[in-house]
């Protein structure tokens, strides 16, 4: 799945044939669609491989009960941690993000949606609490999954502004994500 979710990340639906895909994972030309039928079915399992463990990620590192700043703090550093290290999940949605289909409203409905779930109340009750600017939550979104992932989606571009930012060394992420952390933190709040 790991090869197939890149395929489509980097080529695209329309880029990606089965026949190229058993190819490049040197199996039989056939293995895939007797496996799934379709390029459809693959796309749709490969999207589920790569984005239920994501919603699943979160789930489990939100801590419900941290105070409203310190729990979005956390989100978006297990946000970017995790996405760091699965470059696809960013590629995939900016490809397929690029047109109103069938595949965007699944991809939005299963998966996008629920992370948006997960942040919007903790950037309502913040709203509530007069502790950060009525930034439209869109805004703050795109910033995090565009902007905040953006490094390791688009891992040439960084390596060549600055090669030691690719690293997927584990302090380097975190030092990467708590700089994200605080710019989106810092643009947020409502000073004293």
């Amino acid at each position: 799945m790991a090869a197939v979710i890149d395929a489509f990340s980097v080529h695209g639906y329309n880029g990606v044939s089965l026949r190229t895909v058993n190819d490049e994972l040197g199996v039989s030309r056939n293995l895939l669609f007797q496996r799934f039928g379709s390029k459809a079915n693959l796309w749709r399992a490969a999207v589920d491989w790569a984005f239920r463990p994501l919603l699943e990620h979160l789930e489990a590192a939100d801590d419900e009960s941290a105070d409203p700043m310190v729990r979005l703090r956390m989100l978006i550093l297990n946000f970017i941690e995790y996405s760091v290290t699965r470059p696809y999940l960013a590629r995939l949605v900016t490809v397929e993000g690029a047109a109103k289909t069938d595949r965007l409203e699944y991809l939005y409905h299963e998966y996008i949606e629920p992370v948006r779930s997960r942040y919007i109340p903790v950037f309502e009750l913040l709203r509530e609490q007069g502790r950060i600017k009525n930034v439209p939550y869109e805004v703050f979104y795109f910033l995090l999954t565009s902007g905040g992932s953006a490094p390791y989606g688009q891992i040439g571009l960084a390596s060549l502004m600055n090669p030691e930012m690719t690293s997927p060394d584990e302090p380097r992420v975190r030092l990467y994500a708590e700089n994200v952390a605080e710019v989106l933190i810092n643009g947020l709040s409502l000073s004293g």
